[in-house]
């Protein structure tokens, strides 16, 4: 099914947003994730035209164009006299009424062109690449659902890239593996912590949390052969990648303010396998086998198993569940209880000791928990140094 067929079969529009996002998600190179602007966001917001432009060092580079007449397509123009450089510059969306009334637009640019009005918006924010503009033929104040689309897509844009640039460092890191281990598993992380504004510091305290239960097993005895200070480090450097699947997660699931019905906890669900082969992905384009993406990838695709086989991706019980997806649940949920999300209030310690300790022998391995039970200050100790509230 061509571009434009696939977007015009979709309803209501966040239907199409969330196609778009999927896409640019799977495309494998910058030309892709343009391509998808192209087809796509004219008729969510209504332009007469649009252009994805690149930061090319001091320079903006009008990379791609859809328009109903030409506008810059391949031209590049000095990002202190462009409109888009100052919207990269500013990390500002910019929404210009009239740009015959804007000192900032480059008059002589525009006057061969329809535009009479525009909206660019930053692809991503902290550090902008580039910018995604939309342009109308006749005068008009762009309105606030357009410019939200116009920032989801930007947004989208922005992890599709970073996604694109972590394939590509993983390929140039095979004479560099022990550099790039840090570098891949840093890389990975920060797109979830992009894509889900609640795994920040998730992500941090869950690896000391692995990290802190993998050491107490070792000094109370228990799998300190399996433990050794090599696997330790390997589970510590792999932990943060546990939630990478949720890239593939829409918006509308992964955002949702309350609790997901049934049917989005089922896509909800899929994030498991869907980091767990993202994460194979990344090591055959690193051509050589990698301990810490393997040991990533069994946490990844494990850690919702449950001891009493409960659990997914499936239904795995009690030892035939890893040790490595086994430490992980137990810091994911301990994690979960104790921090505020949009759709729940925060529990103390106390309280998530006692429910981790409730779930002995059915959500935990006991042995596991044990050992929790033991070392749980180190755990409230974590938590308050990797506060979501810390400086």
């Amino acid at each position: 099914m061509c571009a434009h067929a696939l977007f015009k079969s979709l309803d209501p529009p966040a239907c199409l947003l969330d196609e778009i996002a999927l896409r640019m998600s799977m495309a494998r190179g910058v030309e892709e994730i343009m391509a998808v602007v192209r087809h796509g966001v004219r008729p969510l917001v209504g332009a007469d035209g649009v252009t994805f432009v690149l930061r090319d060092g001091d320079t903006c580079f009008y990379a791609d164009e859809d328009a109903i007449s030409p506008l810059w397509k391949g031209q590049r123009f000095p990002m202190a006299r462009c409109i888009s450089g100052w919207a990269m510059l500013h990390r500002e969306v910019v929404l210009i009424e009239d740009i015959y009334a804007d000192d900032r637009i480059p008059h002589a640019a525009y006057r061969p062109t329809f535009v009479k009005s525009l909206a660019m918006v930053p692809v991503r924010d902290d550090d902008p690449v580039g910018a995604i503009g939309a342009y109308w033929s006749e005068r008009k104040m762009p309105s606030p659902d357009e410019v939200r689309v116009l920032r989801r897509i930007a947004h989208s844009a922005a992890v599709a890239m970073t996604n694109i640039s972590l394939t590509s460092a993983l390929r140039a890191a095979r004479d560099e593996a022990v550099r790039a281990k840090d570098a891949i598993v840093l890389a990975m992380a920060d797109l979830a912590e992009t894509r889900d504004n609640d795994t920040g510091n998730h992500i941090r305290r869950t690896q000391h949390y692995v990290r802190a239960l993998a050491e107490g097993c070792v000094e109370h005895g228990l799998h300190a052969e399996a433990l050794d200070a090599e696997t330790v480090a390997l589970l510590f450097k792999s932990a943060p990648l546990h939630d990478i699947g949720k890239i593939a997660i829409p918006d509308c699931i992964l955002r949702k303010p309350g609790r997901l019905t049934a049917e989005e906890f089922e896509v909800m669900k899929t994030h498991a396998m869907l980091g767990s082969r993202a994460i194979a992905h990344a090591q055959a384009n690193l051509g050589a086998d990698s301990c810490f993406l393997r040991v990533a990838a069994e946490i990844a695709e494990t850690h919702h198993e449950r001891w009493d086989g409960s659990g997914y991706p499936h239904a795995l019980k009690g030892e035939a569940i890893p040790l490595s997806g086994r430490l992980m649940a137990v810091a994911d949920v301990y994690d979960a209880l104790v921090s505020e999300r949009v759709y729940k209030s925060a529990i103390s310690h106390e309280d998530a000791v006692a429910m981790i300790a409730e779930e002995r022998g059915r959500h935990f391995d006991p042995e596991l928990v044990d050992v929790f039970l033991r070392i749980h200050p180190r755990f409230d100790e974590i938590h308050r140094d990797f506060s979501d509230h810390a400086a």
